[in-house]
């Protein structure tokens, strides 16, 4: 049995709790709004900032940090909304790649406008602006640490050369 103390326990549930609480909320919002949620807003990311070439699918589950599947679910729904569209890659026909619309651009755009606002509404009094980029280490050794931790396969691992982060 693990050795989890009552801080680790704590730092546990503050960290889970906050991040579930945010992200339904932000969800909430946007799907009322815009009839997407946050993974959707991470997706039109990823297409528009590996236009013209598109992002392949297995990419765009490990952005998300999804199964296959439920980045499938959400690809296909954007794609009945033709908001982004996929693609055979014409050098390499056993992959598929993710690629933008006449509508992404506009809609991402928006999207990301909307997400801006509720970041800020969010996150802005989180902790004090000079500490911010302290907050954003700690946070970022946590995502790095997770991702270490349920490191994939090499074959599963993203083309980082056509997605910026």
């Amino acid at each position: 049995m693990a050795d989890t103390d009552q801080i680790d326990r704590r730092l546990w549930e503050v960290f889970t709790d906050g991040s579930r609480m945010v992200t339904r909320h932000v969800d909430r919002e946007l799907r009322a709004e815009l009839g997407v949620t946050c993974d959707d807003v991470a997706i039109l990311e990823a297409v528009l900032a590996a236009d013209p070439v598109g992002v392949r699918m297995t990419d765009l589950a490990h952005r998300l940090a999804a199964e296959p599947r439920h980045a499938t679910y959400r690809i296909t729904r954007l794609e009945e909304r033709s908001l982004i569209a996929r693609r055979t890659d014409p050098d390499d026909g056993r992959v598929t790649r993710v690629r933008a619309t006449a509508e992404t651009h506009d809609f991402g755009a928006l999207c990301r406008a909307r997400l801006d606002e509720l970041i800020a509404l969010y996150l802005t009094d989180l902790v004090p602006f000079d500490r911010r980029h302290d907050l954003v280490a700690l946070l970022t050794g946590v995502v790095d640490g997770y991702r270490h931790h349920f490191a994939t396969p090499a074959s599963d691992q993203p083309d980082n050369s056509t997605i910026r982060q």
